[in-house]
């Protein structure tokens, strides 16, 4: 059996969304999981995108003064370093806040971070030369970079470099690191993260960057929501397992509580549930996608577009892709 749904959702951006789902499913599919689903979004051929390449279009009008003292302080501590070190390491990062708000007492580090990564895409800090490198691999860390990344990017809407600038965002990225490892290099889980955003391997989903239906986005671990399940929501939502090797499982369900339950209990996915019984619960995540009251989220077929598309784009071990 063969259903095909079209929905157009018109944004008060005047960008139209045409998200055409083919389903193909057999009726022995339990808990309506989709076994194969094509999605495609269409964007209004007259109406141009305003966001960047990296998922946020946010810009700072340039002031002179804080423009002046982060040139100034940049020269003075960077140590070699390029703009992108500055933000990575932690000891730069202290030092060239401190060297900064010296001078500007009342700028934010956000805004101080910002108009670096800024001055440097405009070329004004090309006569700083860069005479030092921190060549480490990152390989091991693409996975868990990837991760948090994306979490912070779904849960806050901004970039990861908007994200490492602010103090309160970065934290919540080096404690979801954590939550993989606890004595993980987050230096080297920033680095990953920056060079897949580089590569641009961490752009935004189409439907969710178009359509975000009021979402909130929780991480937990495995462990918690054995622990208890009671927080999760008896909602229709998202949920994504993942551990440090990257994205598990995907899925969608009208009922998010009683849908996890079944998974923690014995997962109808054999493949997912055999991984779960054989590793730490404690460093298997699990990030949960809610929406508001009312959303078109409610809708089985807007659910598995958003489903597919994150499927298509994460690329998870257990899933059958769409």
């Amino acid at each position: 059996m063969h259903r095909i749904a079209t929905i157009r959702v018109l944004l008060q951006t005047g960008l139209v969304v045409l998200v055409s789902i083919n389903h193909a499913f057999s009726r022995t599919c339990q808990d309506d999981e989709i076994q194969e689903s094509r999605v495609e979004v269409i964007r209004d051929s007259e109406v141009e995108h305003s966001g960047t390449d990296d998922g946020d279009s946010s810009a700072v009008a340039n002031d002179p003064e804080i423009d002046a003292a982060v040139i100034r302080a940049f020269r003075e501590v960077h140590d070699g370093f390029s703009s992108d070190e500055v933000l990575l390491q932690d000891e730069l990062q202290t030092n060239f806040i401190a060297a900064c708000q010296r001078l500007v007492p009342d700028a934010s580090p956000e805004r101080l971070n910002w108009t670096l990564l800024n001055l440097r895409k405009q070329g004004k800090l090309s006569d700083i030369k860069t005479t030092r490198q921190n060549r480490i691999s990152t390989e091991e860390f693409r996975h868990v970079g990837e991760i948090v990344a994306r979490s912070i990017q779904d849960a806050h809407q901004i970039s990861i470099d908007r994200a490492l600038c602010n103090p309160e965002t970065r934290q919540q990225f080096d404690e979801l690191a954590k939550g993989f490892a606890a004595d993980i290099d987050l230096y080297a889980v920033r680095k990953a993260a920056f060079q897949l955003r580089k590569a641009r391997q961490l752009r935004p989903e189409l439907v969710t960057r178009l359509a975000d239906w009021g979402r909130e986005v929780k991480v937990y671990s495995l462990a918690d929501l054995q622990a208890d399940l009671w927080v999760i929501p008896q909602e229709p939502g998202i949920y994504m397992f993942s551990d440090r090797q990257g994205y598990l499982y995907i899925g969608e369900t009208d009922n998010l509580r009683r849908r996890l339950t079944k998974h923690l209990d014995e997962s109808d996915r054999q493949a997912l549930a055999s991984y779960l019984k054989a590793n730490d619960v404690t460093e298997i995540k699990v990030e949960v996608h809610t929406f508001e009251a009312g959303s078109r989220i409610g809708e089985l077929a807007v659910r598995r577009a958003y489903e597919s598309e994150l499927i298509r784009s994460r690329n998870p071990r257990f899933n059958i892709r769409p």
